[in-house]
């Protein structure tokens, strides 16, 4: 059973609430991050055309940059952010999703390689830096979150959760 996409109207308003919650909650670094890695891997890549996915990826990168006091400000995050918005449409596109599993198993493989590949970037764009713990917190909260966008994003007719 194919699951039917949702509208990129609804996707797009629900990637600006998700930059609003990034500059809302700067005052919180590991909240923060675990915000913009749902906007670039969850929500962006669904948002209706590459190029507004790619938008709202570089947006959120910039966002995240722009708001972090000890982190180098030269786009290696937005970069890597529009690669990997990129890389999860096609994923999309490619291989449909059918279950939460699928899903969150997607997710999980979309995070290790966007963390190695936004910490290989800002080491391209601005040196040696330290890694911080974002991506823990967002490999630690991935059940919550990528249990919430499929159910945002897929709330038609029920699907089942597997």
């Amino acid at each position: 059973m194919r699951i039917s996409l949702p509208s990129a109207t609804r996707q797009n308003l629900l990637c600006a609430a998700a930059l609003g919650l990034m500059f809302l909650s700067a005052p919180f670094p590991r909240l923060q991050v675990v915000v913009h890695v749902v906007l670039v891997l969850a929500l962006a890549p669904r948002s209706g055309s590459p190029l507004s996915s790619v938008l709202w990826a570089g947006a959120a990168g910039w966002a995240l940059e722009g708001s972090l006091r000890l982190y180098p400000h030269l786009g290696g995050t937005a970069w890597a952010d529009m690669t990997l918005a990129l890389v999860a449409g096609g994923l999309a596109g490619r291989w449909p999703l059918e279950d939460v599993k699928g899903w969150l198993a997607r997710l999980a493989g979309l995070l290790v390689a966007h963390t190695l590949l936004v910490h290989l970037a800002v080491r391209l764009a601005a040196g040696p830096h330290g890694w911080g713990s974002g991506w823990f917190w967002a490999l630690l909260s991935l059940p919550l979150w990528g249990w919430a966008t499929w159910r945002l994003m897929y709330s038609g007719p029920s699907p089942r959760l597997g």
